[in-house]
């Protein structure tokens, strides 16, 4: 506890003047001891950043020090002060003076500052407004609406995200039963969906035999299927050989069907003939399309090898037609087929 009574010694009377001056010490204590020089001991805060010359060390804001303060001049009726202190590193002195006309301090010797620019909008300083914006608030409604809009949205976004999260969330759960509602609904559709195309995957499967697990269908594979151009895949076909054509065409046709010779060849090049073709290629895994020409290929190659075997020469008779030139069309060709299955016959 600070005591509120003084020690007056015996020998002290009134008219020797204060304790202090009985004593011969100052009120300020050993602060004066330079006061017959106008230099007055204070406790001094670094109003900013700075490097000392001596020791290039840093010294950050707010360090305090025992500085010699002193007034050397005045801009107006304003004292100029300066601070004179030693660095705590090394021993530097640093002189500081103040600088009344730009508000500021200013480092004169010791040191240097540490240059600092930033925007106060960075720093989330809160900036006092001007007097004529002031002047506009108080005289305009619909600025002053504006203005208040733009500071909620300033205050929102200067609040830490999690409160922003914890609000929002409030916010949307304020009727549980509602939003519950709504997330069980949400559920079955997506439930619902879900078991709608796992039923089509199966149907696949089972309509092509497949043991095989089924990616979902992308955009990529429409895209694709839908590029096929089949007419050009026909030229290659028309290009292969007559035996396997007519093994394809024998595989992709019905069992019950009436076999019109007229339209064989119309029919051979439609598009329905060959998508079924391809898909019979393309469906069945133990299906292959060239057997007959691999065998011909084979045996022609064996021939060559035996060039020495014998070679049978079956000669047809000629077919004679009658000659008369009233016979109808229809008449000719029966009489051709007619005769070639006779010749056929004779030759086994």
């Amino acid at each position: 506890m600070q005591p509120f009574n003084k020690y007056y010694p015996p020998d002290w009377t009134p008219e020797k003047g204060s304790i202090n001056k009985f004593y011969g010490k100052h009120a300020l204590g050993d602060r004066a001891r330079k006061l017959d020089e106008g230099i007055l001991i204070v406790r001094f805060e670094l109003p900013f950043n700075i490097w000392c010359s001596g020791c290039e060390n840093h010294i950050g804001k707010g360090v305090r020090y025992n500085a010699q303060k002193k007034q050397i001049g005045k801009y107006y009726s304003t004292p100029i002060l300066q601070f004179r202190m030693k660095c705590h590193l090394c021993d530097n002195w640093i002189e500081i003076h103040t600088d009344p006309k730009n508000h500021e301090y200013v480092v004169v010797s010791g040191a240097r500052k540490k240059v600092e620019e930033w925007n106060p909008e960075d720093t989330e300083v809160m900036q006092l407004q001007d007097k004529e914006e002031k002047e506009k608030l108080e005289a305009d409604p619909m600025y002053r609406l504006e203005h208040d809009i733009k500071d909620k949205n300033k205050i929102e976004e200067s609040k830490p995200r999690i409160t922003q999260i914890q609000n929002l969330n409030d916010a949307q759960w304020a009727d549980p039963y509602t939003r519950s509602q709504q997330l069980r609904k949400q559920f079955r559709e997506e439930k619902k969906r879900e078991k709608r195309k796992a039923e089509e995957t199966e149907k696949i499967r089972d309509k092509h035999s497949l043991k095989i697990e089924l990616l979902p269908e992308h955009i990529s594979d429409v895209i694709e299927a839908r590029s096929v151009d089949y007419r050009r895949q026909s030229d290659s076909t028309s290009n292969s050989d007559p035996l396997d054509t007519k093994r394809l065409d024998v595989a992709v046709a019905p069992l019950f069907s009436n076999r019109k010779s007229d339209s064989s060849s119309a029919s051979s090049n439609s598009l329905d003939k060959i998508v079924k073709i391809h898909t019979r290629l393309k469906t069945d895994p133990f299906y292959n399309p060239k057997p007959f020409s691999n065998k011909l290929h084979k045996e022609a190659d064996t021939s060559k090898a035996h060039s020495n075997s014998d070679v049978a020469v079956v000669k047809k008779k000629p077919t004679m037609l009658p000659k008369n030139k009233n016979i109808r069309k229809e008449d000719a060709i029966t009489t051709l087929i007619a005769a070639y299955d006779s010749s056929e016959s004779e030759s086994d």
